[in-house]
């Protein structure tokens, strides 16, 4: 099995993860997913995942994360990650079992108007209020209330210098969004993240950007896979050119997290690439 980042082994870890569930899971076999830049995912046949983080940044968050999953409505009406054990901590890393929520991503550019529409209605329906301690501030994975300095100190001087002025009108869009009503945002609603079958949405991962916003961002995050055109039949105009405000800043939001989670400089220069590319492809 590969090893996690740092001295102990990404196998240790997930024995430590299942060391209290039933034999049947312990010696089911395993399949590693490299989930992006926070986590590795060790799936466990259909009995279980076991969610890892990557490094020291993100293993601080895992317990309150996986607190808000277990805390969230069972009526929600789709399957959602939950506990099946203690959240885990070795070294710089932490770890949990969670239940294996089936189905399969949708195929991207793909999905129908309306079960989009009931996906983003039934995040935002969800009560905030029993879960306010657990949720993170707005944009909190790339500084939260910090976010715009990250932006302007961090991120933009990193940037193609013939992309900058682009990415800073990106940003100061983003800065000068007039509020309105704020509602339950999973932050990250689309991709890998909704589980389908036969058309319908059935469950939900990775609930770690979780915040109070306003529908514009899970909107955006909806268009961003299945087809922006998409979104004139799911919200108002305005709604849709708030979700475009958002997702101008999508890959300086990446970049700028991995700069504050210390990635290493090779996940940085990916990411730099992305948003040079995703910006002269979109804003130039």
């Amino acid at each position: 099995m590969h090893t996690a980042e740092g001295s102990v082994s990404l196998e240790a870890i997930v024995e430590t993860a299942v060391s209290e569930l039933p034999l049947r899971i312990r010696r089911a076999q395993r399949t590693i997913i490299n989930e992006g830049s926070a986590h590795v995912v060790v799936l466990l046949e259909d009995y279980a995942a076991v969610r890892v983080t990557r490094d020291l940044f993100t293993a601080n968050k895992l317990r309150r994360r996986q607190q808000l999953v277990d805390s969230i409505p069972s009526d929600l009406g789709l399957t959602l990650p939950r506990s099946l054990g203690p959240v885990v901590e070795i070294e710089e890393h932490a770890a949990v079992a969670t239940e294996f929520v089936s189905g399969a991503p949708y195929p991207a550019g793909e999905g129908e108007p309306e079960e989009l529409q009931r996906l983003l209605e039934a995040v935002s329906s969800i009560d905030p209020c029993p879960l306010q301690s657990m949720l993170n501030e707005p944009l909190s994975f790339c500084g939260g209330a910090n976010w715009y300095s990250v932006q302007i100190e961090e991120v933009i001087p990193r940037i193609d210098q013939q992309f900058r002025n682009l990415a800073r009108e990106a940003i100061a869009a983003l800065a000068h969004l007039e509020p309105e009503e704020q509602v339950f945002s999973h932050g990250d609603l689309g991709g890998y993240n909704v589980m389908w079958h036969r058309g319908q949405a059935t469950g939900i991962l990775d609930w770690d950007l979780s915040s109070m916003s306003d529908r514009s961002t899970d909107l955006a995050s909806l268009g961003v896979w299945h087809g922006w055109e998409k979104l004139s039949k799911i919200a108002g105009a305005d709604q849709v050119t708030r979700a475009g405000i958002r997702r101008n800043t999508f890959r300086l939001q990446q970049l700028g997290f991995l700069i504050i989670a210390h990635r290493p400089e090779s996940e940085v220069s990916a990411a730099i690439g992305r948003a040079n590319s995703w910006i002269a492809e979109n804003l130039a």
